[in-house]
């Protein structure tokens, strides 16, 4: 009976270790695959009382007086507006962060080099590009550029006056991004060997819903949609990739609704990525940085960027081509920062157009 029970013992006995064991097993695996978890897409909300989309017009007046053209006082131009208050809701100071200079019917101008001028520097002033370094002859750049209402109704410009129009109304265009009722994003990956099958090829993959905005209240918010193939694998020696990336106005967190780009606080866009893959080994994580909004508004006449070169019969067929990398600490060799926004302006012009006709 004795031997009987202590085999039985010994059954029981290498039994529970072997669950154990399984456990055990089970339980790395999972913490294994824990990093590899991919953020769920954002719950869109509705914050109360709130009208969080940019791109709509906005029905509260920012209480200040606009002139269509301003006077000229002593040689210089005055400014246009009369009175800038300090007590600003939220809903008029999002008024004032869709407002551009002038009013929202435009007037054409006498030419387009202004116009374009006006164009690469909305584009720079809109996007931030981070670099990847291939290996010790390439390169790669991600440019990440946020389609604000001001760059919108800039692109508008542009296209209105290559057709000779005398009257320009951006709102109509801003009202029909705003139907999409998300802040939209436009992403492009272009390296130092695209079309080029000579040098080394490498293999890039970007965690596209690890991509996320992270707000002044350390708000997450992961993308609401991407265009797939910019979640895809990148050969670096094929054509350049771009696409959109969009993100939630507003998204519940816990048990509220969190408006995610609140300008009252979000003087600055992060867009953050824990990491990059060359190769499938990651290159670290990356940050985007786009400036979004004053912190208070001097009152002063809106930055004029000059004119710049523009003959639409030769330039405009060049602009269905990306740029190839700008020059930077780890592209010495890439394009002039002045032929690089000229190029990319341009491009960014019409594959937003691509997507709105």
């Amino acid at each position: 009976m004795r031997r009987g029970f202590l085999l039985y013992q010994f059954n029981f006995g290498g039994v529970f270790r072997i669950f154990l064991l399984f456990l055990v097993g089970a339980g790395i695996s999972g913490c294994g695959g824990a990093s590899q978890v991919i953020p769920a897409k954002p719950t869109v909300c509705t914050p109360q009382a709130t009208s969080v989309n940019i791109y709509r017009a906005t029905p509260t007046p920012v209480p200040m007086q606009i002139l269509t053209q301003a006077p000229m006082t002593n040689g210089s131009p005055q400014t246009g507006i009369e009175s800038i208050p300090n007590n600003l809701t939220q809903e008029q100071l999002l008024a004032l962060l869709q407002q551009t200079s002038g009013q929202p019917v435009l007037t054409a101008s006498a030419g387009t080099s202004s116009d374009f001028g006006t164009l690469i520097y909305e584009t720079k002033s809109w996007s931030d590009i981070q670099t990847i370094k291939l290996d010790d002859m390439s390169q790669a750049q991600i440019v990440v550029t946020f389609l604000s209402p001001q760059l919108i109704r800039t692109i508008y410009g542009n296209e209105m006056r290559i057709y000779g129009s005398t009257s320009l109304n951006p709102q109509i265009v801003l009202d029909e991004i705003a139907k999409r009722d998300e802040l939209i994003f436009f992403v492009m990956v272009i390296t130092s060997t695209n079309n080029n099958l000579g040098p080394a090829s490498h293999k890039i993959l970007i965690p596209i819903r690890e991509m996320v905005i992270v707000n002044a209240e350390d708000v997450i918010a992961p993308p609401l949609r991407d265009d797939h193939k910019l979640s895809m694998e990148i050969n670096t020696s094929f054509e350049p990739v771009f696409g959109y990336l969009t993100y939630p106005f507003a998204m519940q967190y816990g048990v509220e609704c969190s408006w995610v780009l609140n300008p009252t606080f979000n003087k600055n866009i992060f867009i953050t990525v824990p990491h990059i893959d060359v190769d499938g080994v990651s290159t670290g994580a990356y940050m985007w940085e786009i400036p979004y909004s004053p912190l208070f508004s001097s009152g002063l006449p809106a930055y004029s960027p000059g004119t710049a070169a523009f003959d639409a019969a030769a330039q405009i067929p060049s602009f269905l081509t990306p740029p190839s990398p700008m020059v930077s600490l780890l592209t010495p060799y890439g394009l002039p920062e002045a032929a690089f926004w000229q190029i990319y302006a341009g491009f960014l012009w019409k594959q937003v157009l691509q997507g709105i006709k």
